[in-house]
């Protein structure tokens, strides 16, 4: 069972990306320019700001460049919280996802010089691919997420000796789906990416991405961290996961390289100046000054859609906040499109984000850029800036609308408290702004609710698949929220009623019911144990590692846990002759690990 797709409010942890050649970086900060306000900038400033004083990121850095003039640039925050470390303009972040762009750009290149072709089977480059599941995938599709591919193959970071290795094993692993089918966020499709154009040029792909990329556009700050000696290392930010009061520091780069080598999905390493050159290699068609780097076929195969895109692993659509646009997947591109352009483009909006907190926009008709990384995974917080960027920058004019909440929605304003999934006593606000009625879930964005057809009851706007209603105590009293998406409904009391202590009381974990998993485990790849225990009002895991601790959730509609801190990751128990004796931790793509009991 593919546990993520129960589970409501869960937002990938990808989006948009884009700058200028070598191209300096986008030039000294320049007095305010046509279109951008310094009284709106100062605003947007103040939202993120907000964002790291509510503790939705641990630290924080805003880049603004508009007509290629920096008129934003503030850090906040910290880049490690044991050392009490202020964020730094020009700290440098693992970019994750962000990543996939220029892995797509090198196969374009390879694609501009007629060495590989879009529709050519990927098992002409990959000999695991030679299967009757995988050899019809092509280079198309994998370059669009529409080969059907997991979202990864991977048990552990050592896996494979390089990444040729990996791209065979995805395709001896196989699609989940028929290729073709379905927009699919896969990692492991794009590894298959990065291992053509391994084949392909006869480099490593991180060779062919600086040598191509990363060096004619002047990125010198980008670089893919695979040298504990690279002299970058000390600008790294720390790695934090969790997410409000729970923030842990989960990799520091004192612990040298995260990866044994370049991968096609990850493993690139930027700053927002830096990254904001690659951008504007996509805004001005595929030149870096007057260098061409990639073909203006290439820019628009890249930007044109493809797909609908979707929730990680989910089919529900992936939500913005961006006014009257959708999002969609091109080659290795988040586009935003007009929503009467039905997917056709061209984009409004372009670019990408990565799951530990790094995000980037260009609008290429505004010549604007607006970059905003974190280094703070487990939440979707720099998702919520898109709300201020069109509310401040982009569409204004919208949000100019009458603040008078109207009478039959008054009842409803409040905080609840929600305690499921990845959701931890989290406080939901049901709010009326800027004349819209909308759910603000703090980890992850403001989901403005639009009326459904039964009455009383609300759909996500984005996510019309999720119903919101509210339900009442004896005295009349809005008491309780409801939210339902599938097969599950669930319950948030209103903060501050007899009905939350009721819901909080019930959740706690019962020692007579949860007392036969708690123990000691050993994990044969750390080679470390790990402890089951109660923590407060959880069913926890000691991972025995950099004081990790993650919080169980009992799935009601199957015998698995979910790690709450990961949603990609769920923990089902077994036992013999009646005794718990292992328990099997289960990733993203399926992989699996199974922890026996040593006590």
């Amino acid at each position: 069972m593919h546990v993520a797709r129960l589970v409501p409010l869960l937002l990938p942890l990808l989006a948009p990306s884009v700058s200028t050649a070598r191209q300096e970086a986008p030039a000294t900060t320049a007095p305010q320019t046509p279109g951008v306000s310094a009284e709106a900038l100062a605003e947007l400033a103040g939202d993120l700001r907000e964002l790291v004083e509510r503790d939705l990121v641990v630290g924080a850095e805003l880049l603004v460049v508009q007509n290629r003039h920096v008129v934003l640039h503030e850090a906040f925050g910290s880049s490690d919280l044991e050392e009490e470390a202020a964020w730094k303009k020009g700290t440098v972040c693992n970019i994750r996802s962000m990543t996939k762009p220029l892995t797509g750009a090198a196969a374009q290149i390879l694609i501009d010089r007629g060495k590989l072709a879009l529709d050519e089977p990927v098992a002409k480059y990959l000999p695991g691919f030679e299967t009757d599941a995988s050899r019809a995938i092509t280079l198309r599709q994998v370059l669009s997420h529409r080969a059907g591919l997991p979202l990864t193959i991977l048990t552990k970071m050592d896996e494979f000796e390089d990444l040729v290795a990996f791209g065979n094993a995805v395709g001896a692993r196989g699609p989940e789906y028929p290729p073709d089918s379905r927009f699919w966020y896969s990692d492991a499709g794009t590894e298959v990416v990065g291992a053509i154009v391994e084949v392909v040029s006869g480099k490593k792909l991180n060779e062919f991405v600086h040598e191509e990329l990363l060096d004619p556009l002047g990125m010198t700050e980008s670089f893919y961290f695979l040298d504990d000696d690279d002299p970058r290392r000390t600008r790294i930010a720390s790695l934090h996961f969790g997410g409000v009061g729970r923030w842990k520091r989960f990799s520091d780069p004192d612990d040298g390289a995260f990866y044994p080598f370049a991968w096609g999905s990850q493993s690139l390493y930027s700053t927002p100046r830096d990254y904001a050159k690659f951008l504007a290699l996509w805004m001005d068609g595929g030149r870096a000054g007057d260098q061409r780097i990639l073909s203006q076929a290439a820019v628009e195969r890249m930007l044109t859609p493809a797909s609908e895109m979707s929730m990680l692993g989910s089919d529900a659509r992936f939500p913005t906040a961006m006014h009257g646009l959708e999002v969609f997947y091109g080659q290795m591109a988040v586009l935003h499109v007009p929503i009467a352009a039905a997917g056709k483009g061209p984009a409004t909006v372009i670019g990408h984000s990565g799951s530990d907190g790094t995000i980037a926009w260009a609008w290429p008709e505004r010549d604007l850029m607006i970059l905003c990384f974190t280094q703070s995974r487990g939440g979707g917080a720099v998702l919520r800036l898109e709300e201020s960027i069109d509310r401040l920058l982009i569409s204004p004019e919208v949000y100019a609308g009458s603040e008078a909440v109207p009478d039959e929605l008054q009842p409803y304003l409040g905080t609840y408290v929600a305690d499921w999934a990845n959701h931890m006593k989290e406080e939901f606000v049901v709010k009326h702004t800027n004349g819209k009625f909308s759910l603000d879930v703090p980890s992850q964005m403001v989901f403005e609710l639009a009326a459904a057809a039964e009455p009383g009851r609300w759909n996500y706007a984005t996510a019309p698949v999720i119903q919101v209603w509210f339900e009442r105590d004896d005295a009349g009293e809005v008491d309780c929220l409801r939210i339902r998406q599938g097969p599950l409904t669930f319950e948030a009391p209103r903060k501050g009623t007899p009905h939350e202590q009721e819901i909080a009381q019930a959740n706690r974990p019962d020692p007579a019911v949860v007392g036969k998993y708690l123990g000691k485990y050993h994990d044969p790849d750390e080679h470390v144990d790990v402890r089951v225990f109660i923590d407060g009002d959880y069913v926890a895991i000691d991972t025995g590692k950099n004081d990790l601790v993650l919080h169980l959730w009992k799935v009601p509609t199957a015998d698995v846990w979910q790690v709450r801190e990961n949603p990609m990751m769920s923990v089902t128990f077994h036992q013999k002759d009646g005794k718990i004796v292992s328990f099997r931790r289960t990733g993203p793509g399926g992989s699996e690990l199974v922890l026996p009991r040593v006590d």
